[in-house]
């Protein structure tokens, strides 16, 4: 595997915030979001064996007490041995996988059951929309959601239109795209009544700032 980083921290995002987690980044994305907070992931990773990432997290164990692994990137789906490390890594762990929704999740991971999922809907700030992958709503099980990053109003109406039309149950997160104005973004979501939807902020950032290995 194309492994960019592996750190042990709080997870930042999503309905697990504040637990803390084992983060295995992954090398490259098939997507370029403007403004993504982890372009470094692109290009720059090593390669590492199962063996060897299994290794590491032993490594991390020793010291630190977690029970979460948070497999991200990049984009983790386009591993082509994400399979196999899941296999040795679910009895032991929970797994959370960070995905941008573009790719079908039961093609790339067939092991789709295993892990808990957090699906990005990129929307038109992102340059991305219209990339979402509607096929890995099969896929949802309890624990997983799917967050929607907001950078302005057109992002939000989007949101909100997206999420009226998903038609299953399952959380929605709203969360603004890192040191925006975040107030109007409250202002207007308590204005709404979205099904099953929190607006939440990047944690992790607010402590530690936005760098990297946090």
């Amino acid at each position: 595997m194309k492994i960019n980083e592996i750190f042990f921290s709080i997870q930042g995002e999503g309905i697990y915030t504040g637990e803390k987690m084992l983060f295995i980044r992954t090398e490259y994305c098939n997507l370029r979001c403007s403004w993504c907070d982890t372009k470094y992931s692109f290009n720059e990773g090593y390669s590492m064996t199962i063996e060897e990432i299994l290794n590491k997290i032993e490594y991390y164990r020793k010291n630190n007490n977690f029970n979460w692994l948070c497999i991200t990137g990049g984009e983790p789906l386009l591993q082509k041995d994400l399979n196999g490390l899941i296999k040795k890594l679910y009895k032991k762990y929970k797994i959370l996988l960070e995905t941008s929704g573009s790719l079908n999740i039961k093609r790339f991971l067939p092991l789709y059951n295993l892990v808990y999922k957090d699906i990005d809907f990129k929307l038109p700030s992102s340059s991305m929309y219209n990339k979402f992958n509607y096929n890995n709503l099969r896929y949802l099980k309890k624990g997983d959601y799917i967050k929607f990053v907001i950078n302005d109003e057109n992002d939000f109406n989007t949101a909100i239109k997206e999420i009226e039309n998903i038609n299953i149950e399952t959380q929605f997160i709203i969360q603004p795209v890192w040191d925006s104005n975040v107030g109007w973004l409250a202002d207007k979501f308590m204005g709404y009544n979205i099904k099953n939807t929190r607006l939440m902020l990047q944690e992790h950032k607010y402590i530690y700032g936005n760098k990297r290995g946090v």
